[in-house]
């Protein structure tokens, strides 16, 4: 009645309140000049041959075309939208650092994004505890909903990427189920960029994700984890393992889509890996369909040895998402099988594991 109508006004004017926050750094990001990937190789230009009939002694000076440092040749095929060349894959990092035994690499590009996105995320944990402490002393009243919260994560992803020039082209989205239908999302995993990707891009969709349960303890990122009632597991415990099964059973039957990888973990070297069978038995027991997501090109970007993005994504990060799978009177083992052909279909030969 009127506290529900009270509630929906509230969130509907916080939500441009929340988008005007987190929005305030982009006058900041769209006057900073991202900084090269790589150094850019000096030297002397060679001397070109006399041309004939030049008097002995004289000097020709060498032709010199324009051209760019491969970082910055690279910079530029991300901002335009076209793909890198085939002898950029290799990374080049510029000025960075190694941090820990492992030597995980941080340059000025990731630098760069660790600040605004910190900031962005910790503008969007104080309002959500203002909401919270509202909800609390309104007894429920102004409380924010499960789905607003999980609203602010989506916002905090979509804007991440955006300001970090690596919003992914997104294809095929003509497949997405109408709005109401509820799916499960089956996607691919080679790099920490999949999360954001599918909670900013796959339409306007909002996901409910799996995490570790530990993340919970880490400061602002629990306090999303637990208001938005993510699906969170201990791999290490059976038992939790299968409460979390029914925890997205039980997500999916309230009308909120849920998204997974397959493999159970993020692939090292960006190849398609061997399935689980725990989304397809959620799939199947909730009734819900299946949409395959292929991935491709975040391990350019985010690659498994570097603490944040080493270079801009644009023209390197694609979303392919493929057409809904029914799940009514398959088998698991056929529902994995019919889900791994078609993220693979998205993928190059080299990238799907033998």
């Amino acid at each position: 009645g009127l506290c529900s109508g009270v509630a929906r006004t509230m969130d509907m004017r916080a939500r441009a309140l929340v988008l005007a926050l987190l929005a305030a750094p982009m006058q900041l990001a769209l006057s900073f000049t991202p900084p090269a990937v790589a150094p850019a190789r000096s030297g002397l230009p060679a001397l070109s041959a006399r041309p004939a009939g030049l008097p002995l002694g004289a000097r020709s000076l060498p032709s010199r075309a324009p051209s760019l440092a491969p970082s910055m040749a690279l910079n530029a095929a991300a901002v335009e939208g076209g793909a890198a060349p085939r002898g950029e894959d290799a990374p080049k990092y510029g000025p960075h650092i190694k941090i820990g035994k492992k030597g995980t690499i941080l340059n000025l590009w990731g630098f760069w994004i660790m600040t605004y996105s910190m900031c962005i995320a910790f503008v969007g944990y104080l309002y959500l505890k203002v909401r919270l402490l509202l909800g609390f002393l309104t007894l429920g009243l102004l409380k924010p909903s499960v789905e607003h919260c999980c609203w602010i994560m989506h916002a905090w992803c979509k804007l991440v990427l955006w300001l970090g020039l690596s919003n992914p082209k997104v294809n095929g989205l003509e497949n997405l189920p109408p709005k109401g239908e509820t799916v499960l999302v089956c996607a691919n995993h080679m790099s920490w960029f999949d999360v954001p990707s599918l909670q900013g891009y796959l339409g306007d969709r909002m996901l409910w994700s799996f995490a570790k349960a530990e993340l919970v303890k880490v400061p602002v990122l629990g306090t999303y984890m637990k208001s938005a009632e993510h699906i969170l597991i201990k791999r290490q415990s059976r038992k939790s393992q299968m409460e979390s099964l029914k925890n997205a059973i039980a997500t999916l039957k309230k009308n909120r889509d849920v998204f997974i990888f397959p493999e159970g973990t993020r692939s090292l070297d960006g190849k398609l890996r061997d399935f689980k069978g725990g989304a397809f038995t959620i799939a199947r027991k909730s009734g819900v369909k299946i949409l395959p997501v292929t991935l491709q090109g975040n391990d350019k970007v985010f690659p498994s040895n570097a603490l944040m993005p080493i270079r801009p994504g644009r023209g390197l990060m694609t979303m392919q998402i493929h057409k809904p799978i029914e799940t009514e009177g398959k088998t698991d083992d056929e529902l994995m099988e019919e889900t791994k052909k078609a993220i693979a279909s998205g993928l190059p030969a080299e990238l799907i594991a033998s």
